[in-house]
């Protein structure tokens, strides 16, 4: 019997590899209104550092992925300290984010969900 130890270490997904646009937020869609009229959420992902970074709504974000297989988790999560008129979507959209472990990619699209809540938070993949 030949018994085989490695190292562990997982490769991240490729297809998480991009930049991905906030389409909807547990359910609903979700517009540039929703934002302060700013921009909707979006991140880069890159699976070579494991870094994702982006714009959360009224701040800049940045942060690491932790993932095995099947499981991915926003994890480190620093942002920059802005004040916008209403926060209340993007501290949402922050605290879905973090709490996101499991994910999906289909139909240039990503799934990010937790034990509680599927489809929590859907990005488009944008070109």
């Amino acid at each position: 019997t030949i018994i085989y130890e490695g190292c562990g270490s997982y490769i991240t997904d490729y297809r998480l590899h991009d930049i991905w646009v906030l389409e909807e937020m547990k359910g609903a869609p979700v517009s540039k209104d929703d934002f302060n009229g700013k921009d909707v959420p979006n991140m880069e992902v890159n699976i070579n550092n494991n870094r994702f970074s982006g714009f959360s709504g009224c701040n800049r974000m940045t942060g690491n992925l932790f993932y095995e297989l099947g499981v991915l988790r926003f994890v480190k999560l620093a942002s920059t300290l802005m004040a916008c008129p209403s926060m209340d979507m993007e501290t949402e959209f922050l605290k879905a984010l973090q709490s996101s472990t499991t994910y999906k990619v289909e139909n240039n699209r990503l799934y990010l969900s937790n034990p509680s809540e599927e489809n929590l938070l859907v990005f488009k993949k944008t070109d």
